[in-house]
């Protein structure tokens, strides 16, 4: 099992949290900015949202998951919310690095959907905590045209976000999404040439095979431990894991596969709305109701009469 900063949670609650309203930029799901490094660091921190750094000039050194490492000119590294680490630059070095902060709701409706998205949830999402296990490098180091196309994106959005034109938040979005294919593709490339592509599938097959159980067992008491458990992963990265590819809590995936089975049920027969309730997995008639209300907006009583209306 992988040991990670979710499982020493309480030890890192003093670190500090930031959010993206502390930005102060008005509210928007993204933050750009360009800034440089001298003999100096940033605060050992976690964030909300997502945080991507490309170093533009220079060398440093970048800190994650009790592990530090040499970052130089062309890396790449995506960190997850919620990971504390740092970036520095000792002595007298200078480091330029490029920043680019988004809420994942900025562009997973539309990602979800493209070709490269598993590639890129690799490189960020299970990367970071793989380096503990010395499997992986802990970043990509991009050459060539395609640093070139990397800067000229990284650029542009800078730009746009400086000057807000007219459509600069449509404009960035789709700089963002074509930044994270390239990625995507880059990081399989790299991972295709070495021995730890099955160190990245095995992780991410683990989630997609809790699904398909999930899917097929949800009448049965599943918990969280349970899960993590049978499919060798510690709790909280079976949680953290989860979240991250699916977009819902363990929780609020498994609630929305027994409310579509009520659905069919209450459409389908004539079964008592308390009988439906045990069928598809919930143990509590209330809770039942509450959750059906809240993923419906109606009781199961008023979804049964509507249909038949």
């Amino acid at each position: 099992m992988i040991h990670n900063y979710l499982d020493k949670k309480e030890k890192y609650d003093n670190v500090p949290l930031l959010r993206m309203v502390d930005n102060r930029h008005g509210g928007l799901p993204f933050f750009i900015r360009k800034y440089s490094l001298k003999g100096s660091s940033t605060n050992f921190h976690r964030h909300e949202y997502m945080q991507i750094n490309y170093i533009y000039q220079g060398k440093g050194k970048h800190i994650i998951n009790n592990h530090q490492f040499d970052i130089i000119k062309g890396d790449i590294f995506v960190i997850p919310p919620y990971i504390p680490h740092c970036i520095f630059t000792p002595d007298d070095s200078v480091m330029e690095v490029f920043e680019f902060e988004f809420v994942p709701e900025f562009i997973n409706q539309d990602f979800s959907r493209i070709e490269n998205a598993a590639s890129f949830m690799d490189f960020a999402y299970i990367e970071p905590f793989l380096v503990s296990e010395n499997k992986v490098k802990p970043r990509l180091n991009i050459l060539g045209k395609k640093q070139v196309e990397i800067e000229n994106i990284l650029n542009e959005a800078l730009i746009e976000y400086k000057e807000k034109p007219s459509g600069y938040q449509l404009l960035i979005k789709s700089l963002l999404l074509k930044l994270l294919i390239i990625v995507g593709r880059e990081f399989t490339r790299d991972v295709d040439s070495s021995e730890d592509q099955s160190v990245f599938t095995r992780y991410r097959d683990a989630i997609q095979s809790a699904v398909t159980y999930m899917e097929k067992q949800y009448a049965d008491d599943l918990t969280i431990e349970q899960m993590a458990k049978k499919f060798l992963l510690s709790q909280s990265y079976f949680s953290y894991l989860f979240k991250s590819i699916t977009g819902k809590t363990f929780t609020e995936y498994l609630n929305g596969i027994r409310i579509s089975k009520a659905l069919e049920l209450l459409k389908n027969t004539d079964k008592r709305v308390l009988d439906i309730c045990y069928e598809v997995g919930f143990r509590n008639i209330n809770h039942f109701n509450r959750m059906f209300r809240q993923l419906m907006g109606v009781s199961p009583m008023e979804y049964r009469k509507r249909k038949d209306l």
